[in-house]
């Protein structure tokens, strides 16, 4: 049963308190003095209080939670280790502005309302949102749709505004990230403040289903996710789309013989990682390594010229040029003979 106090706490909606409230919404048992006044309702025969809550209760049962799961959420004490971090972040960012995506403001005062983020907090900020929208998908299916409990509902609601309020926080921190490539794609035809936009969409999808768990930065997936997004929409970036391909995507894409797949977008990273892995293989250790280099699949994925690579293996530039032409025809080969697909790139929304 909630306290009066606890009850009052929870109406607040401060960003600062965001990670207290999950705390004690967490904590919070299934309330039964409200259930109590329901079904005195109904023997007052005020059926109109019951049906509104019914509906309130049908509304957010049939409502889809979208998360990312990570096993961290099955912990015991996964409530402490996620929820106690946010907290402390939460109080330090102490963001209550009044963001809202349907009235975006395309004010370059705008992009730097909120700073950026750094890795540790990027970590904090997903895992957070994520395991709020999960335990609301847990409570979800404790909600008895014929004598529904107030209390859990505000819960459930509260959870899932909260999370709302994570994922918009995490888009505004990064909205510099779109401008940045807008700019490179704004002609007369296409005026900054349009493709800005437009770019806006996938970024929210991307905050949406990127997996912090990974260890990769936001930054990285997110620049991908806008920029094939605008490159696909705008006649600019469509000529230069393939230049700006990630390692594995563009050696995908030399290997690929243009085949449509229904490959989903989740799956879509590791059909990349499991097909490359099978045909590089059958290449020996130098081949391997070349193509590794020159593609960016190392650790740091940054890819490296045909100079740098021949220096540190005291070849010419043009052996390993040939190198990674011959290494690239042996992949094709090998995908042929093993029938193999490679997945098109995915759209991101």
């Amino acid at each position: 049963m909630y306290s009066t106090s606890s009850a009052e706490f929870l109406q607040t909606d401060s960003f600062s308190q965001l990670g207290e409230r999950a705390i004690l919404t967490d904590q919070s048992k299934s309330c039964q003095c409200e259930l109590l006044a329901v079904k005195k309702a109904v023997r007052m025969r005020k059926v109109c209080v019951t049906r509104e809550l019914q509906k309130r209760a049908e509304q957010i049962c049939s409502t889809e939670i979208e998360y990312v799961y990570s096993e961290r959420f099955d912990h015991d004490a996964a409530s402490d280790e996620i929820l106690q971090p946010l907290q402390k972040l939460c109080a330090a960012l102490n963001s209550d502005s009044d963001y809202d995506l349907s009235e975006f403001d395309f004010q370059q005062a705008q992009l730097y309302a909120v700073p950026l983020l750094d890795k540790e907090q990027e970590v904090i900020l997903f895992r957070g949102m994520n395991y709020l929208k999960y335990r609301a998908e847990m409570l979800k299916s404790e909600v008895d749709l014929k004598s529904p409990c107030i209390g859990l509902l505000d819960r459930i609601e509260q959870k899932l505004k909260d999370a709302r309020r994570l994922r918009n926080y995490i888009i505004q921190a990064n909205l510099r990230l779109v401008v940045s490539i807008a700019k490179n794609l704004t002609d007369r035809a296409n005026l900054l403040e349009d493709i800005v936009s437009d770019g806006h969409l996938p970024l929210i999808r991307a905050v949406e289903i990127f997996d912090v768990e990974r260890g990769n930065r936001f930054s990285t997936y997110g620049t991908w996710a806008v920029r094939n997004f605008l490159f696909r929409t705008t006649k600019k970036g469509r000529k230069y789309r393939k230049t700006f391909l990630s390692g594995a995507e563009t050696l995908a894409l030399g290997l690929s013989d243009n085949r449509s797949t229904s490959r989903s977008h989740e799956t879509y990273h590791q059909n990349i990682d499991d097909v490359l892995q099978k045909v590089l293989n059958t290449l020996d250790e130098r081949e391997q390594l070349i193509l590794k280099r020159r593609f960016g699949l190392e650790k740091s994925d940054t890819p490296e010229k045909f100079r740098e690579i021949a220096e540190d293996l005291g070849v010419s530039t043009e052996r390993v040029r040939q190198l990674t032409i011959r290494s690239l025809q042996r992949m094709r080969e090998a995908i042929e003979e093993q029938k193999l697909e490679i997945p098109d790139i995915p759209e991101i929304i």
